[in-house]
């Protein structure tokens, strides 16, 4: 063997047992990382053994164990440096990726459930800040007091939760102040919503409802003042309210027609003082006048209508009875009669009417029988003429020319008998009776007839 080749030899010899050295040296130094969980360090170290020899010992699969393990580690520490930062997501991803193919490892296991717990938590903390943003505040509560359930420290949640709390309870005071506006309970809606006010000045426009709620109250109080007024009668009082709260608001309630049912019991308390008062003096035409303007406002008003019936009647009595005297001294018999009968009629004792009742009888039937005898003397009937005189007199003594009238008849009458003797004598030849009666007629009425000129016959034939 030439020397160039045994150097040769050599070299190759002095290589090899420094590359198998350089292996021992690479693995051991991996071995020992492997030992001390110096997983990158071994890795390191046992990718340079496979780099010189792909098929060294075991070192491929120490090398896969030892790049699981780093794997895992830096898996672990992202998902540590996550949960610490507060990357949540991150933080269950990486641990949930070590759990799922080590899970044994370390306390990736608790880390994952804390990691699983924060996720949670923060799911629910921000489901309570959307119930919030939106209002819901009986949501909001419940989420934030899940929240601090689970994490009593969590960021802002118990502020959050008091806040909601406070915001729930405006919100209650505030709609308890509506519904107490709806039902008109003004002084209970104005302290509630001064509540709120004093709480959260701005709130939802508060101060409007407040003023609105004040201003309804102080309606609401001339209102039931003036109601009571109106109950108690006093319309004055009633009415000066009422217009008060009208001109607030002319739509408050029925203050409108209440109002304008004041006014007219306060004109029904004018006119039934003037209609007593009538009703009182006897002034009937008044009195039926003021009770008709009564029952034509309020048909009900107390007594009108019984106060209105009387005096109509009492206004017919006085019509009645002032006409019958009229055509009484107008001398209207007939008339007064009819009159008084109305009267009595009305009221069946009224003495006054029936006394002039009986006398505008008694002068009727006088004034028939005057006028009947009136036209038995133009008749020249003495005899019927004398008896209607005396029924005449026996009803009233000197009855207008009655005793003249009666001398006359009577006159007449015995006149007349004395001539129908005369004749009847004359005309029986018994001539001296004859004579006799036209004698006494001539002594009584030398006109009467053609007397005269019989008296002179019968003288003659008696000489």
């Amino acid at each position: 063997m030439v020397p160039e080749r045994l150097e040769e030899l050599e070299k190759m010899e002095a290589a090899r047992a420094d590359r198998e050295q350089r292996l021992r040296d690479l693995y051991e130094q991996a071995q020992h990382c492997l030992a001390s969980q110096d997983w990158e360090g071994a890795l390191s170290y046992l990718e340079q053994v496979l780099m010189i020899e792909p098929r060294y010992r075991n070192a491929e699969e120490e090398a896969e164990k030892a790049w699981r393990q780093v794997c895992l580690f830096t898996s672990y520490e992202y998902g540590r440096h996550c949960l610490r930062s507060g990357d949540l997501e991150g933080a269950l991803a990486h641990f949930s990726w070590v759990v799922s193919r080590a899970p044994g490892y370390r306390d990736a296991q608790a880390r994952l459930r804390e990691a699983q717990r924060r996720v949670q938590v923060a799911h629910i903390y921000r489901r309570g800040l959307d119930h919030y943003t939106n209002g819901r505040w009986h949501e909001a509560i419940e989420a934030f007091g899940q929240v601090i359930a689970i994490d009593p420290g969590y960021r802002h949640a118990l502020d959050m939760l008091e806040d909601s709390r406070q915001r729930l309870e405006l919100e209650d005071l505030y709609r308890q102040g509506l519904d107490l506006m709806e039902k008109g309970e003004w002084d209970a809606a104005a302290e509630t919503f001064r509540r709120v006010q004093t709480r959260s000045p701005g709130y939802r426009g508060v101060s409007e409802k407040l003023r609105h709620a004040e201003r309804m109250r102080a309606l609401s109080s001339l209102y039931e003042r003036g109601r009571r007024a109106f109950e108690a009668g006093d319309w004055s009082r009633a009415i000066d309210l009422l217009e008060q709260v009208i001109a607030a608001d002319e739509d408050y309630q029925d203050a409108a027609q209440l109002l304008r049912d004041a006014i007219r019991e306060k004109q029904l308390g004018y006119l039934s003082q003037d209609a007593e008062a009538a009703f009182e003096a006897k002034r009937w035409a008044e009195a039926v006048e003021h009770y008709k303007a009564i029952v034509a406002m309020r048909p009900d008003y107390p007594r009108a209508q019984a106060r209105l019936i009387e005096a109509q009647r009492q206004r017919r009595l006085e019509v009645a009875y002032t006409e019958g005297k009229k055509s009484l001294d107008s001398g209207y018999w007939l008339d007064a009669i009819v009159r008084f009968e109305e009267v009595i009629a009305l009221d069946p004792n009224y003495k006054q009417a029936q006394e002039l009742l009986a006398e505008a009888s008694l002068q009727k039937k006088l004034a028939d029988l005057y006028n009947k005898a009136k036209e038995s003397i133009r008749a020249e009937q003495w005899a019927e003429a004398e008896e209607l005189l005396e029924q005449i007199t026996a009803l009233r003594d000197k009855y207008r020319d009655v005793p003249r009238l009666l001398t006359k008849v009577r006159s007449r009458a015995q006149l007349e008998q004395l001539y129908t003797q005369g004749i009847r004598a004359w005309e029986a030849g018994q001539r001296e009776d004859a004579l006799a009666a036209f004698e006494q007629i001539m002594d009584l009425d030398p006109n009467y007839r053609d007397v005269a000129d019989r008296l002179r016959k019968a003288r003659a034939m008696v000489g």
